[in-house]
């Protein structure tokens, strides 16, 4: 099962959220300190701090798998580039 752990200067770890695709792999802080992540099958997830999750893009049934992802800060965008699909395709977070 995908977790999201966080660390504290002590090295505490604290689990922030779970539930997510076991191939979970890549990860993007936002400006509100919320996360972006992204699993390797083509699931991305918006993690609040709080450890709510909603998915935000899943492209499972198109076999168009995510090579880890980047994020723009100012601009919101969210990168994905596809393992197979040799692009990189930008999706605006709003």
């Amino acid at each position: 099962m995908g977790l999201l752990w966080k660390c504290d200067e002590n090295k505490k770890l604290t689990k922030i959220a779970d539930g997510m695709d076991d191939s979970t792999d890549g990860i993007e802080q936002t400006k509100n300190g919320d996360f972006i992540v992204s699993c390797w099958n083509g699931i991305i997830y918006y993690v609040k701090a709080d450890g709510s999750k909603t998915v935000l893009l899943d492209t499972r049934a198109e076999k168009m798998n995510t090579a880890d992802i980047g994020f723009d800060v100012d601009k919101n965008r969210i990168y994905v580039p596809t393992f197979f699909g040799n692009k990189v395709v930008a999706y605006q977070l709003k």
